[in-house]
This record gives C-alpha cells, structure tokens and sequence, in this order.
C-alpha cells in the first residue's frame, strides 16, 4: 500500500512538473506578459495523463495540475483570480476530453479511439476557449472577440500534438520491432538533422516557395519511415525532436513559414497546421500498423446462452487459454458469480433481457472477469444477438480482451 501511494505521488509529481514545463515554454514562446499562449503545449500533457491515470485517481491528477497552472500565472504575474477561472476551463475541457475517449470509444477499434479523441479536442476546446473568452469579455466590459481563435488553436494544436508522442513514450515496448533497432535510431538522427538543416535558414523574397514548402515534406517522410519501422517508443523520440526544433524556430521566427512576404500570424498559422497534421500522420500510421499485429494477440471467444435453460455453451474454436480457463462456467449464473462488480452484473443481465425482448443491443460492454485460479481480466463485449440454434432461440456474444495502447486504455475503474 506504501509503494502504490509512493508510486502514485511520484506520478503527480511528474505530470505536474512536466504541465508547468511546457507551460513555461509555450508562454515563453509568445512573450511572457500574455495569458492567451498561440500554442498550449500543457494542454497535450493533460489529456495524456488523464488518458493514463486510473479514474479513481483522477481528483488528485486535476488537483495537480491545477496548482502547476496557477504556478504558472504567479511565475509570469498574471492576475491571480484570472488564472484562477481560466485554469478552471482549461483543464475541465482536458478531463471532458479523456473521459470522451474513455466512453465514446470502442474497445477493438482503434482508429474509432482516434475518431473519438480528433472530434472531443476540437469540439470541447471550442467550449472552452468560448467560456474563456466570455471570461475576459466580461472583465473588460467588451467582446474580446480576437481571442476566441487563439485560444481555440492553441488549445487543439497541443493537444494534437503532445497527446500522440507521450502516450507512444509510455506504450509497452513492442519486442517485434526490437530487431529493427539499428535502423530505428538511424532514422531518429535523419529527422532530427533534417529538420535542423530545413529550419535553420529564413527565406527570402527570391527563393523558390514552392521547392521550400518541398523540403518541408522531407522530414515528414522521415517521421513517417520511423513510424513504420520503429517501436513506439522510438517513433515518438523522433517525433518529440522534430517538435522541438520545429518550435524552436518559430521562437526564432526562421524556418520555411517565415516568408518576409507573410505576417506573423500566418506564419504561427502555418507551423501549428504542420505539426498537427505531422502528429495525425503518426498517429493513423501507428493505428494502421499495430491493427493486425494486435488482432494477431488480442485473446478473442465467444459463447451461446439459451436464454430458457441458462446453459452456456463456449466457441471451440477461441482462445486455448481463455476456453480452457471457462470451462467449469457453464450457466448463467455462473458467469455472472465471475463478475465481482454488481454494476456490471445488473448490466450483462439487462443486455440478455434485451436481446431475449428482440431488442436491439449496439453499445459495447466493457466489464472485469474474475475466474477462479486466475488473473482477474477485462474484456470487452462487442456483439450480441438472437440466433437459432436446433430450432432453439439461443443467445450469442462475442468477447475481446482489451489491452492498453495508444488511445486504447485499459477501461479504468470507476471511483
């Protein structure tokens, strides 16, 4: 219990410290003075943690976070009871973003998971940025209305783009691709110098725009290769580096979208555009190429239920492990002593009455198994329906055990 706390301590101290890192960074980035940063790097840290942490936990992660932002206004003298209110909306949309992922998504369906986590950041920034925006308005007795965009883009390009690489650094390491590790750390120096030898110049008014803006591709390829070719872990290092000198030079106002001939908030423009779309192209990629290795590992089964009788009947052909471990589980009743959570026991009765009434069942389940003389595991109901079986109405489900990754979390526990 002392090492869970230890543990558990050492976590919010760390998001904690790594919020008020990039929130010095990113006010840094558009002069310390102002409360609206164009790019808000914390906000991609909090929805990772969120995403990470266990709900039970999750009062203590807001509460966390909530100092390191107001940390953040006494740093650069910002009117406290501003901060205060603004920190307020920012990190409730972040919480409101974690827990869309969390319920919105399916189980076995990653690129929904990243559906579901694009439309949350998008709409729930918009929320709060409009709330934050009211804000301001109302203490300046005016509509602050060219606010509204800033807050908005800074708020949805940092979660677009801090969300993907932290939540690969802290992915399991995938031991297929350890082989290819060589070649992975090779590609990590290619972006890296890449995207230094790209950025380090501001072009002028003679160069060719349209040779640059090719240029700029070259270390999107290269991410694109390590995405591919590395672990997660390796492809988010890249990621993170390319970010980083990315950013760098817009402090510097160099790289390819500092054209003399644009303003600076086209520039800002350009660069949030490029790594947002940088980050969606390593996130899809990922998605794409885990899927088939993940449905190669994910322990599948499925069983029939006739709802008269009670008797369960197990797929033959699923899971060695998982068919062997539910053998002795042959009733209904059965089954549902193996959930410890009452909840989730009303709610897989409720679903058999409701496919028993003809009705229709299209959400999926995720719940705990806790077999005897095994490890508890959590597995996610994708399917259920009528069918006849013998003449018999029988009841058939389809089971799938969730594993974390990114944008798929194991479901947390409820608290």
């Amino acid at each position: 219990m002392k090492a869970d706390k230890k543990t558990l301590a050492v976590s919010l101290l760390a998001w904690g410290a790594l919020y008020y890192l990039l929130g010095w960074i990113s006010l840094n980035l558009d002069g310390p003075e102002s409360r609206v940063a164009f790019i808000w790097l914390p906000s991609g840290v909090a929805v990772a943690a969120f995403l990470i942490t266990a709900r039970k936990q999750w009062l203590a992660l807001l509460l966390t976070l909530f100092l390191a932002r107001l940390m953040l206004g006494l740093t650069f003298h910002h009117t406290f009871h501003v901060s205060l209110v603004l920190a307020l909306f920012s990190l409730t949309s972040h919480l409101g973003i974690a827990w869309c992922v969390q319920r919105f998504s399916r189980g076995y369906d990653r690129l929904h998971h990243i559906v579901t986590w694009v439309i949350s950041t998008i709409v729930i920034s918009a929320l709060a940025a409009l709330a934050g925006v009211g804000w301001l308005s109302l203490l300046a007795g005016n509509w602050q209305m060219q606010w509204l965009w800033i807050a908005w883009s800074a708020n949805v390009t940092g979660t677009l783009f801090v969300t993907p690489p932290l939540m690969g650094l802290l992915s399991p390491t995938n031991k297929e691709m350890r082989q290819a590790s060589l070649p992975g750390v090779c590609l990590v120096f290619a972006v890296l110098l890449a995207t230094l030898w790209i950025f380090s110049d501001v072009p002028d008014r003679s160069d060719n725009i349209a040779l640059i803006y090719a240029l700029a591709c070259l270390p999107l390829v290269l991410l694109t290769a390590a995405t591919v070719i590395c672990s997660n872990r390796l492809a988010s290092l890249a990621f993170i580096l390319f970010s980083a000198v990315v950013l760098y030079a817009s402090w510097r106002e160099t790289g390819p979208f500092y054209f003399a001939r644009l303003a600076a908030e086209e520039s800002v423009l350009l660069a949030q555009s490029y790594l947002s779309a940088a980050a969606l192209l390593l996130v899809f990629i990922r998605a794409q190429k885990t899927q088939s290795t993940a449905m190669r590992q994910t322990r599948t089964m499925a069983y029939s239920l006739d709802p008269e009788t009670g008797h369960l009947a197990w797929d033959p052909d699923a899971d060695p492990s998982l068919t062997a471990a539910l053998a002795p589980v042959n009733s209904r009743d059965a089954l549902l002593a193996c959930l410890p959570d009452a909840q989730q026991q009303a709610r897989m009765a409720a679903r058999w009455q409701a496919v028993a009434n003809d009705q229709p069942v299209a959400e999926t389940f995720h719940f705990t198994l806790a077999i005897p003389g095994h490890s508890p595991i959590t597995l996610t109901e994708r399917n259920m329906l009528m069918m006849t079986d013998k003449d018999r109405p029988v009841i058939v489900a389809f089971w799938t055990e969730d594993k974390g990754s990114l944008f798929n979390p194991a479901p947390q526990e409820e608290g």
